[in-house]
């Protein structure tokens, strides 16, 4: 076993080691006895969610005593994402090779390591290169085509933007206009996002709540827009009508994509949260969270682009002071095709910033929480099974 351990690492300097010794599904379902869709399934969640001590020392433990070589053994454990040291330090610690052998494994970690950190520094490179490149050749087409048609009232080039997007920053009251759209913008969103989860808790929960809910967002999503838009001019004005109408395109996407991730909750999860006594704040921190939030964080994404894109609207057909949708259209009313185009920069810039920070947050809301999780409330010398102690 050690012989063919050495021939692993020897090998490891040249070729992942994953890949330099094949491990088949059928071989690995083969030698655990169980079946292959199983094997597949669990190699999937090990990759996705990491490997911890226990679960990398049984597999080993299992995957030794049923006779697997430990050419196969090394590779599957890569595979399956666990450290290559880790590796090492179990099989020394379970006595499957000699120290002279760990050391040479070790060796032959930290240079694929060194190996691995240059190549990923080359891929982003070229990939910076490629989309440099990319953003390069259509800012010539463009520029290319405004040299052509030579009509500044039609098509303005990326020169001709730049020169008219530097006479608006250098105005006394560019930086108002854009706080001024961006906080409308990013009321109604916020708005929406937290009513949107709020309404899909209380669904989730209560069944007449969600009969009374459910007819109101079907409207929402099926009604035209510009119907909303006349409606709100009426009822709210045009100072509003920018945070009511990004509030209402989005509320749909956020309480539909909530809902489906609480649905989408695993049962034996919940069977576990009850059986352990979590508290409702660590259930759904633990239970409902995890499930929910892929689901949030995709629908969040989409909705950021739906509210600025409806923002601007609003605010091009209502004109508020001061707004960026008001100095669109003036643009438009006055020809001004380069000051059009400027301020089309400018919400683009200003909604990628927007949806930067936002996701950034929401990754982070999203991420383990492992270390809040400690003695239940119930904790005593009455306790029942498992409330003392379930930590991550």
């Amino acid at each position: 076993m050690k012989t063919t351990l050495g021939a692993v690492a020897a090998r490891g300097s040249e070729t992942d080691p994953a890949q330099a010794v094949p491990v088949p599904v059928p071989d690995i379902a083969r030698v655990l006895g169980l079946p292959e869709e199983k094997v597949a399934q669990m190699i999937q969640v090990l990759r996705t969610n990491g490997v911890d001590e226990p679960q990398l020392s049984s597999m080993m433990a299992m995957a030794h005593a049923k006779g697997m070589p430990a050419d196969k053994l090394f590779a599957m454990l890569v595979y399956v994402g666990a450290g290559e040291d880790r590796i090492i330090a179990l099989m020394c610690s379970q006595d499957m090779v000699s120290a002279e052998e760990a050391d040479r494994l070790a060796a032959s970690a930290r240079g694929r390591a060194q190996t691995d950190a240059h190549a990923g520094r080359a891929r982003r490179i070229r990939a910076a290169l490629k989309k440099a490149a990319i953003i390069l050749f259509w800012l010539a087409v463009w520029q290319l085509l405004d040299m052509a048609m030579d009509n500044r009232l039609v098509l303005s080039g990326p020169l001709r933007v730049i020169e008219a997007l530097a006479d608006q920053v250098a105005k006394p009251d560019f930086w108002f206009v854009c706080a001024a759209s961006l906080s409308r913008i990013a009321a109604g969103f916020l708005l929406s996002f937290t009513v949107g989860m709020a309404l899909a808790l209380a669904s989730y929960r209560v069944r007449i709540v969600r009969d009374f809910i459910e007819p109101v967002i079907s409207l929402l999503r099926t009604i035209p827009v510009i119907s909303i838009i006349i409606m709100l001019l009426i009822w709210v004005g045009n100072q509003m009508l920018t945070v009511y109408l990004s509030f209402l395109i989005v509320l749909p996407l956020i309480y539909m994509n909530m809902l489906a991730g609480l649905e989408n909750v695993d049962p034996q999860m919940l069977e576990m949260a009850r059986v352990y006594r979590l508290s409702p704040l660590r259930s759904f921190l633990y239970v409902y969270r995890p499930a929910f939030m892929p689901f949030l964080v995709s629908s969040s994404k989409l909705s950021l682009g739906m509210s600025w894109k409806s923002g601007i609207m609003a605010e091009v057909l209502a004109t508020p002071k001061p707004s960026i949708g008001k100095e669109m259209a003036q643009a438009r009313t006055y020809l001004n095709t380069p000051d059009l185009f400027a301020w089309t920069v400018v919400v683009m810039l200003l909604s990628w910033l927007f949806e930067r920070l936002f996701m950034e947050l929401l990754k982070k809301a999203a991420g383990p929480l492992g270390s809040f999780l400690g003695r239940g409330e119930d904790d005593g010398p009455g306790a029942g099974p498992g409330a003392a102690g379930y930590g991550v």
